[in-house]
């Protein structure tokens, strides 16, 4: 067992992206634990990736369909539970990182659980914009957990997550909790990034947060895409930003073709409104994109656990084809 560990969660229809992290993480050395939870995975992928000789220690946990449907559906339990599950486990590890599953590292973060560790502080990375949370479904049993007038300006995307939950455990799982004490009901429907962000609020960790750059862990809103922040790849030295940023890791469903068309066509988007122009930008993006899905591909491919070219979340159609309902 390691000092430290990523927690993830996935289900089947994850498959390809959870692959390409592991496979991920393995690549670039990380020899921290990873816990992950998982629902209805075919028994022959489950026994691959238990019993794979990775750099890292694999815990599998199984969501049972009980589980998965006692809160509305597995997405609640994969999406929402993770960070109950990260306070649960996370007690046992000087600091974790949660994780969604559709990311892939580019280098080892382990600099980052030491900073969690050594310092108490919660290390995510930021959004492009911070709100106020004063919508009726930010209400708990009722009650505001913090106040509706405030504007944070610590907002976090959900992942990555590092900490330590020794400390802020109860912080963790409040975030799983205001849900589920409140189903069915109207209340605490909020997404799970809000819940998560308005336990931090209410622990008092305001004060306690570091935002990490998103366009080195995440690339949100297209920005691995953009002139000067675009994702590029200088072979052995890695993967950075243009403008010189390091790529720890990057996120999205790089499986799917729609998923990566709608990516460049939001950005065209971007540039006509900003700039008034975007053919020579859409090609920059398009290599951008280019970098994305090589890396991804080999993750997900051609590293350590190799998986079948299929269409993972309609199995009935062919791997790039999209449901028409």
């Amino acid at each position: 067992m390691n000092k430290y560990s990523f927690i993830v969660s996935a289900c089947k229809k994850y498959i390809p992206e959870l692959n390409a992290l592991l496979n991920s993480l393995d690549y670039v050395g990380s020899k921290a634990d990873v816990n992950l939870w998982y629902y209805e995975f075919p028994d022959d992928y489950l026994k691959k990736i238990v019993e794979a000789d990775w750099c890292f220690t694999l815990m599998a946990h199984e969501i049972t369909y009980e589980q998965a449907r006692a809160f509305g559906g597995e997405s609640e339990e994969l999406c929402r539970k993770r960070y109950w599950y990260a306070g649960e486990v996370g007690k046992n590890y000087s600091a974790i990182c949660v994780l969604d599953a559709d990311m892939v590292f580019a280098r080892d973060p382990y600099q980052f659980f030491v900073i969690a560790e050594k310092t108490g502080y919660l290390l995510g990375t930021h959004k492009e914009q911070n709100k106020v949370y004063n919508d009726p479904h930010h209400l708990a049993r009722g009650k505001w957990m913090y106040d509706p007038t405030f504007y944070n300006d610590k907002d976090l995307c959900n992942a990555p997550l590092f900490l330590d939950a020794r400390l802020h455990e109860r912080a963790l799982k409040r975030s799983w909790e205001v849900f589920s004490d409140s189903f069915p009901y109207a209340n605490a429907k909020c997404p799970d990034m809000d819940c998560m962000n308005l336990a931090f609020l209410e622990a008092g960790l305001h004060n306690k947060i570091i935002k990490l750059s998103n366009h080195s862990w995440l690339g949100t809103n297209e920005s691995m895409l953009k002139p000067y922040t675009r994702i590029c790849d200088r072979g052995e030295h890695g993967l950075w930003t243009e403008n010189g940023q390091e790529i720890f890791s990057f996120h999205g469903q790089y499986y799917k073709s729609k998923w990566r068309k709608c990516q460049l066509d939001n950005r065209s988007r971007c540039a006509m409104g900003y700039l008034g122009c975007n053919e020579k930008s859409n090609n920059m993006a398009e290599g951008a994109m280019d970098v994305m899905v090589r890396r991804f591909n080999k993750m997900c491919f051609d590293h350590k656990i190799t998986i079948e070219k299929l269409n993972y979340v309609h199995p009935e159609l062919a791997m790039d084809e999209e449901s028409k309902v």
